[in-house]
Formats: C-alpha cells, sequence, structure tokens
C-alpha cells in the first residue's frame, strides 16, 4: 500500500497501524512502510517492520538493487 511521488520518495500512508495489523494476520513477517510512518508507530508488532524513504531504499532492502 506505499505510495509514491514523481521523484520515487515513499509518502506516508493513513491508518497505518490498522493496515499492518491486517498484514500480521495474513502471516506476513516482514513489511516495508514509509519511514515517516514508522517513527510514529505506537504499537509493538510481531513482524519485522522495515522504513523506506524511496523506491531505492526498498528495492535495496529486496536485494533487487
Amino acid at each position: 500500500m506505499e505510495r509514491y511521488g514523481l521523484t520515487g520518495e515513499i509518502r506516508s500512508v493513513n491508518m497505518i497501524e490498522k493496515r499492518i495489523k491486517e498484514v500480521e494476520k495474513l502471516g506476513f513477517k516482514t513489511c516495508i512502510i514509509p519511514e515517516s510512518n514508522k517513527k510514529v508507530l505506537k504499537e509493538k508488532f510481531k513482524l519485522d517492520i522495515i522504513g523506506a524513504r524511496d523506491i531505492i531504499d526498498a528495492l535495496k532492502y529486496l536485494g533487487l538493487k
């Protein structure tokens, strides 16, 4: 559910904690989210949450760049 700007930055997402809870329910172990959202998370989650500033950060984590 990431949104990208024209320069590749990953913009913040509304209701991020609710979305992460759904990802956990689906059984995912890792979630890449906007860095700006990661900074404001209040809850602890069982999955590994990776913050990315831009699409290049996300691709590097995935081993594609």
